[in-house]
């Protein structure tokens, strides 16, 4: 049997690791060696993360968010998680979020190695994100490499952290469900793809090239890394010069670009739709 929160108030160290974790998460570095404490807010990321097995370490309610979220939740939970109670006022002063739901957590997540991710890979391919700075727009790739069978997700250096707290939510739970790597250097991730003999594909606004060419065109049935770039500087050069080929969306009308989330979203449905998914 659970036991019942223990009730804290607003000075509580508790709150001040929630705080200080949900501002790490933002900066975090994500590496190969790390097992970050990941602090995540709301009843569906905290669903996502007990589904997938994360190892839940301490859960905070708020009083209104007792009252509706306790009956569902706390019989899932361990009887080693530490449970804890505290005032509106206080729990929504320790969130990262502008309309908390009422419960938070801090849960352990392993980052996974950007070898470990590249030596998984079959037909599905990896989405590589480079540059991007909204963590709104990585967490929209990751969950749209969930939904259309990615094997994994790799973020190079320069890009906002998969742990930072608008990431994780955009993510709606995908973060949970695949390997994520970040941090990578461009030479690192090209030696990677050679030895694993995984082709890079750049997703690119126009004129998609040998090797790649519309989305349509493109082969997505072999091994593929698709690197998604930022809306204003799209794809770094020497990736560009590093990559197989190429691949374009092609639209209706003339705008200059799609955002990562969206164009990525795009071509790895069309991935699965070539692998008969």
């Amino acid at each position: 049997m659970i036991p019942e929160p223990a009730l804290i108030g607003r000075h509580h160290p508790l709150l001040t690791e929630f705080r200080r974790t949900f501002r790490e998460g933002a900066g975090a570095a994500a590496t190969e060696a790390a097992a970050p404490l990941l602090a995540i807010e709301g009843p569906r990321l905290l669903d996502e993360a007990i589904r997938s097995g994360l190892r839940l370490e301490k859960v905070l309610f708020s009083q209104t968010g007792y009252d509706q979220l306790a009956g569902k939740l706390l019989p899932q939970l361990s009887k080693h998680v530490q449970t804890s109670l505290t005032d509106d006022a206080a729990f929504n002063a320790a969130m990262d979020a502008g309309h908390p739901q009422g419960v938070a957590a801090l849960v352990r997540w392993e980052v996974a190695t950007a070898e470990a991710v590249c030596s998984s890979t079959a037909a599905a391919p990896l989405i590589l994100a480079t540059a991007l700075q909204d963590p709104g727009n990585l967490g929209t790739l990751v969950r749209a490499a969930d939904a259309f069978g990615a094997t994994g997700v790799l973020a190079l250096a320069g890009t906002v952290s998969p742990l930072h707290p608008k990431a994780v939510r955009a993510s709606a739970g995908s973060l949970f469900h695949l390997p994520v790597a970040a941090k990578l250097s461009a030479a690192d991730l090209i030696r990677l793809c050679q030895k694993h003999g995984i082709r890079l594909l750049a997703a690119t606004a126009h004129g998609g090239t040998r090797g790649g060419g519309t989305a349509v065109d493109a082969d997505f049935t072999q091994p593929t890394c698709l690197i998604i770039g930022q809306e204003a500087g799209g794809v770094p050069r020497e990736l560009l010069r590093a990559a197989d080929g190429s691949v374009t969306i092609p639209m209706v009308r003339e705008i200059d670009s799609l955002n990562a989330g969206v164009a990525g979203a795009i071509l790895l449905y069309e991935a699965a739709r070539q692998r008969g998914r």
